[in-house]
């Protein structure tokens, strides 16, 4: 199949001066365009925070935004999609509505050069984003500092500051937490795979992975639910991160499953950036494991920079590269003090991969489990150093 391409990059020149009596300044160069405006729409992704480590007073947050124009054309994505799918056995029937909210931020067009600034009500200072890029195709991100922030709040509340005559709200939460010291936060955070670790994703079955990420409603791992509970309790509310392999512009469809499964965990989700520009390229993406090892461990030292201090429980799967990327962060520094594995069926999960994968991990801080094991997770004292 031809592919069809659905994404564009816009730029916008401005030049413009008199001779006399002064140069005029254009609406570029006074930063007018730089904000967003009516017309253009913003995703704000929920944002870890952490201690200045210059000024342990303040609060910096890791914030990302995508800036793209406000009404995209669902019409080509969809028939780009439901052709593919299409191939694939896969009938689309009666959930085309559904497919269409998913594939909202595939269809869009991101938008370089422009400028978010974020307001968090509780802390003295906003949050100015550099601007979005060419190549990431209108996705920005940076660690930003709040200033003073209130103490002790588990979750706070992030808006875009509007453009001129602009009255719509995007939001995000912020999650704050302490670079505690090991044995303060008892034992640790709780680092977690999304897909097939806390959502059923099917991640080893092409058809079953496309039907789940486009048309059906998110089901959560059995057992699942009830440990996160089990584990914002024993470990005196960690800060949880979700780590997965899908693209950003699944996040809005992965935020509302973690807010509303997994409420007693709810934290920031870090995603791929999908910088493809057609619909087949997208879906060998979502299909395939290159990159994800690279992301993964990225991601964690990340995390290990925000919070130097903590411990971190990491739970994943054995269906893509968590396995080799929980031990290669371990490896790094000894701030990872457990690594949980769910077998999934289907997976390599021969002794062959693990003992590669774990060779110089003590055998006292890595498990695998299969489903029915789940339940028994809960009475293990992560925090008092079992694993």
């Amino acid at each position: 199949m031809r592919p069809f391409s659905f994404l564009s990059i816009l730029a916008l020149t401005a030049t413009h001066s008199l001779a006399i009596p002064t140069r005029y300044i254009t609406p570029a160069e006074r930063g007018l365009l730089d904000a967003p405006g009516v017309l253009d729409n913003v995703v704000l992704f929920d944002a870890p925070a952490f201690p200045d480590p210059q000024n342990p007073e303040n609060t910096l947050a890791f914030f990302q935004a995508y800036v793209s124009l406000r009404t995209p054309d669902l019409g080509v994505a969809t028939t780009a999609i439901t052709s593919l799918l299409s191939s694939l056995g896969i009938n689309v029937g009666n959930d085309l509505n559904t497919l269409q909210q998913r594939i909202k931020l595939l269809a869009s067009v991101g938008l370089p050069g422009k400028k978010v600034e974020v307001v968090v009500p509780g802390c003295e200072l906003s949050g100015k984003l550099p601007a979005t890029s060419v190549s990431d195709l209108g996705l920005a991100g940076a660690a930003v500092s709040l200033g003073s922030c209130v103490q002790n709040a588990i979750e706070m509340e992030a808006s875009v500051l509007p453009g001129a005559m602009d009255s719509r709200k995007f939001t995000a939460s912020v999650f704050p937490s302490k670079n505690s010291g090991f044995g303060v936060i008892s034992g640790g955070s709780t680092l977690t795979d999304v897909d097939d670790t806390v959502k059923v994703s099917n991640v080893l079955d092409k058809v079953a992975l496309l039907k789940s990420t486009f048309l059906e409603a998110p089901k959560a791992v059995s057992g699942m639910p009830e440990l996160y509970t089990s584990l914002s309790k024993s470990l005196q509310g960690p800060q949880f991160v979700y780590v997965t392999g899908s693209a950003y512009q699944f996040y809005p469809f992965l935020n509302e499953f973690i807010d509303s499964t997994y409420a007693s965990a709810k934290g920031p989700i870090f995603s791929q950036n999908l910088t493809v520009l057609n619909i087949p390229q997208a879906v060998e993406f979502l299909t395939s494991n290159q990159g994800t090892l690279d992301f993964k461990v990225a991601t964690i030292d990340r995390l290990q920079t925000m919070y130097p201090q903590k411990k971190w429980l990491a739970i994943g799967d054995s269906t893509q590269k968590d396995p080799e990327a929980y031990a290669t962060a371990f490896k790094k520094r000894d701030t990872i003090s457990c690594i949980w594995i769910r077998r999934v069926e289907g997976a390599d999960n021969s002794d062959a991969r693990f003992n590669t994968a774990f060779a110089d991990v003590p055998a006292g801080k890595f498990r695998t489990f299969n489903d029915t094991e789940i339940p028994k997770l809960a009475d293990i004292d992560v925090a008092g150093g079992q694993c």
